[in-house]
């Protein structure tokens, strides 16, 4: 099986309910994913929308090794042969290294390269643009209801998310200064509020 964008979409299809909010949120974060694709180099625009399609995959059924969502689904789309660089975004999105560091998953969070990057940004901005429902949001709507939810989540995945928060807006903002470089002239404003 070739793996490619609609192979990554069959995934997400596969692994989530057709009318559930993972869908929904997978299917909007890949929306986005292509929308902002014109940052990233030509031949890692693939690689960001497969990531996108697939950032989740470590929340469906069967997926649970290690209870921490992007190792799990990294281990799953390694075992399935993905290749490396969309299986590290799956592994590494959204600054989870800090989270597996908390969670004392740091070592197998390591054993998949870090990307970093116009790519690792991309992709932060496109889960972040996606609401849990599969609405675009704003930056500042998407982090309000991560503090909520964190806040719910025990001491440690607060400490975390304190950790991840300036880092996530720091990537969301990186990638609207390179929409803004690639979209100038053209009268578009594609990004959303990052304050």
């Amino acid at each position: 099986m070739p793996f490619d964008v609609n192979a990554a979409r069959s995934l997400a299809a596969g692994v989530f309910p057709p009318a559930g909010d993972r869908w929904a949120h997978a299917r909007a974060t890949a929306r986005q994913a292509e929308h902002v694709a014109s940052v990233v180099g030509p031949s890692d625009r693939e690689t960001l929308v497969c990531a996108a399609w697939l950032h989740d995959v470590g929340m469906a059924a069967g997926a649970a090794r290690t209870g921490f969502r992007p190792l799990d689904g990294a281990l799953l789309l390694r075992a399935a042969g993905w290749p490396d660089p969309v299986v590290a975004l799956v592994a590494h999105q959204c600054e989870a290294r800090i989270t597996a560091e908390v969670l004392g998953l740091g070592p197998e969070l390591d054993a998949f390269a870090r990307p970093a990057g116009p790519v690792s940004d991309a992709l932060v901005f496109a889960d972040l643009a996606a609401g849990p429902d599969g609405h675009r949001t704003s930056l500042r709507d998407r982090l309000a209801a991560l503090d909520t939810r964190y806040r719910d989540e025990g001491e440690a995945m607060v400490e975390a998310w304190v950790r991840r928060r300036p880092e996530l807006v720091a990537a969301a903002a990186r990638t609207e200064q390179r929409l803004a470089g690639a979209r100038r002239g053209r009268g578009r404003d594609d990004t959303f509020a990052t304050s």
